[in-house]
C-alpha cells in the first residue's frame, strides 16, 4: 500500500504545472534559479526539509512544486535535458521521470521484450507504463536508508535509467 501511495504521489506530480508556485496565499522564495519563484521550504527538522537539503546538495536545478513535491532538471546523454519528478511522503521518497509519453509511444512485442530486458538489467529502479499510459522509471527509497549520498546516488540511476530507457525505445517512437 506504502509503494502505491508512493506511485501516486508521482503520478500527481507529473500533472502539476510550475503555475502552482504561483497561487495565491503561498509565501514565495527563490532557490537556485533566479527568475522562477517557488513554494515557501519545508519546516526545519522535518522530513521535506531533509530533503530539500538532499537537493541542495545534489547541484542540480530543483523546483518545489509543493509542500512535498519537486521536480529537478538534469541534463542526460541520450534524453538531453530530464525532468526527475520528486514526491516524499512521510518517511519515503519517490523519484521518477517520464521517458516518453503515451502519444509518442508505439508498443510492439518486440519493444516490449526490450523494455523487460532494460528491467532486468537495471537495479534499483523500475521500468513501468503508468496509470497515464506513459512509459517511466521510478525508485523508491525509506527514510532509514536516505542520506545525502543515497539520494545523489538515486538521482543518478534514475537520470541513467531514463536514458537507457530512451536509447532502447527510440526505434518505437511515433513521429509527431
Amino acid at each position: 500500500m506504502r509503494r502505491r501511495s508512493a506511485f501516486l504521489i508521482l503520478v500527481v506530480l507529473l500533472f502539476i504545472s510550475a503555475a502552482d508556485a504561483k497561487t495565491k496565499n503561498r509565501k514565495l522564495f527563490v532557490n537556485q534559479s533566479a527568475t522562477r519563484p517557488q513554494v515557501a521550504a519545508g519546516q526545519p527538522g522535518t522530513f521535506e526539509a531533509r530533503v530539500e537539503d538532499y537537493l541542495r546538495q545534489s547541484g542540480a536545478e530543483f523546483h518545489k512544486v509543493k509542500a512535498n513535491s519537486w521536480y529537478l532538471l538534469v541534463n542526460g546523454k541520450e534524453m538531453g535535458q530530464i525532468r526527475i519528478i520528486l514526491g516524499a511522503g512521510p518517511s519515503s521518497i519517490a523519484m521518477g521521470a517520464v521517458v516518453v509519453p503515451k502519444r509518442n509511444l508505439k508498443l510492439s512485442t518486440e519493444a516490449l521484450e526490450k523494455l523487460m530486458k532494460l528491467s532486468y538489467d537495471l537495479n534499483y529502479v523500475r521500468v513501468c507504463i503508468d496509470s497515464d499510459d506513459d512509459l517511466i522509471v521510478i525508485a523508491q527509497l525509506k527514510d532509514p536508508w536516505l542520506n545525502a549520498a543515497e539520494f545523489r546516488t538515486t538521482l543518478n540511476i534514475v537520470t541513467t535509467a531514463a536514458d537507457r530507457a530512451y536509447a532502447v525505445m527510440r526505434p518505437y517512437l511515433s513521429t509527431p
